[in-house]
């Protein structure tokens, strides 16, 4: 294994592999909840109630990913706190997503909820915590303990490196999103939900993993995309701006706050009118036809900024427009949709490609923390501490 790419590799694996071992933990462990989840939320459906998403800052994230996972089932769908978000009513469904299970604002909105007369889903990684006693019923995610059962090499991993997924919750909100993968594709089976839950985990990680051997077949256009992001760590230069459109500008919004930790200059799309020349644009897309980041890479390209390219489509405009192509694969029934053109609205939509986008750039934090020798106590200042 090449040394530069080392902790980039180290992270992307162990995320794949807790996210296979938190899998078999839910169903063995916590089977019965996952059944009433699945319950729950077919019931909404029929009786036409609303599923409002509560969560501060990275988890709310996660939790509005599977709001949209939801939204393509048909569900209605509103984020609590957002300009547009909709009453609560009896009997409606609050999805609320906290690791520590304490965030204050994301349980003032549970409990409002709650005299309301809604019931509560809670995804945290924190047994007894406020959130976990508020809610109806919890999954529990995996925390930034490494649990027992994964492999001896993979635990070695955690110790060898002080920051191997970046800190402050990068385990919770990776699996939080795998579990609205799992859930949106047993809410609509026919036969058993458990299997389709896990089918459908098994089949996002399999397609990262797939991933993953193409990242370092082409390893060249990551080491780029790594050295130029390291290099802002200490100038503050160029600003980096990511774009993306549905659940791919959610993955960019993620990884922003991320890099926003490594204290690169990292600006939002409403500070775009500043952007310079030399500056970097990153832009998340599974067919690389999405229409609004294709005017940012236009633009980005009129203005001398620097393009870096995430797709599943080599052939793509996307592509042909970008300095360096990072090639991500994509279920079968994906792919397809990328060559024809023609949306599948059925239960069979799977967000493996942004997933994989997700741990991808995940696991590029890792490698330029560990270059850099940066402590998971210096991102940890650079973290909000407002909520």
């Amino acid at each position: 294994m090449d040394e530069e790419l080392s902790a980039f590799k180290d992270a992307y694996e162990l995320l794949l592999t807790i996210g296979e071992v938190h899998k078999k933990r839910i169903i063995l462990n916590q089977r019965k909840e996952l059944l009433d989840i699945i319950d729950l939320l077919r019931d909404a459906k029929t009786n036409g109630k609303v599923i409002h998403i509560a969560g501060m800052g990275r988890s709310r994230i996660a939790g509005m990913i599977i709001g949209e996972m939801l939204k393509i089932l048909g569900y209605r769908v509103s984020i609590m706190g957002e300009t547009l978000a909709k009453p609560v009513r009896r009997d409606d469904i609050v999805l609320a997503v906290s690791a520590s299970g304490w965030t204050t604002t994301t349980c003032i909105m549970v409990e409002g909820a709650i005299k309301l007369g809604a019931k509560i889903i809670a995804l945290t990684a924190t047994p007894r915590s406020k959130l976990d006693r508020l809610a109806d019923i919890t999954l529990y995610l995996p925390g930034r303990g490494v649990p027992e059962e994964i492999p001896y090499e993979i635990r070695q991993i955690t110790g060898r490196h002080k920051t191997p997924l970046t800190p402050m919750g990068t385990v919770s909100e990776t699996n939080a999103i795998l579990m609205g993968i799992g859930i949106s594709q047993a809410i609509m089976s026919v036969g058993d939900p458990i299997k389709k839950f896990e089918e459908a985990i098994t089949k996002t990680l399999e397609n990262a993993r797939r991933s993953l051997n193409q990242i370092l077949a082409e390893k060249e256009e990551i080491i780029k995309i790594i050295s130029t992001l390291s290099a802002g760590v200490k100038n503050k230069d160029p600003q980096i701006f990511l774009v993306g459109a549905g659940i791919c500008k959610l993955v960019a919004l993620m990884t922003a706050i991320r890099y926003q930790h490594l204290a690169l200059n990292v600006l939002g799309l409403d500070d775009w009118k500043f952007r310079k020349k030399g500056d970097i644009l990153i832009v998340i897309s599974g067919s690389g036809e999405s229409v609004i980041p294709l005017v940012y890479a236009q633009e980005a390209k009129e203005t001398g900024i620097k393009v870096y390219a995430i797709t599943a489509n080599k052939e793509s405009t996307l592509a042909k427009k970008a300095d360096v192509v990072i090639h991500l694969l994509d279920t079968a029934t994906r792919e397809e949709y990328l060559k024809l053109k023609i949306r599948d609205e059925k239960p069979a939509f799977i967000p493996a490609f942004e997933y994989t986008a997700l741990i991808t750039l995940e696991s590029t934090v890792a490698q330029i923390a560990e270059d850099h020798g940066i402590l998971e106590e210096e991102m940890r200042s650079l973290h909000a501490n407002i909520e």
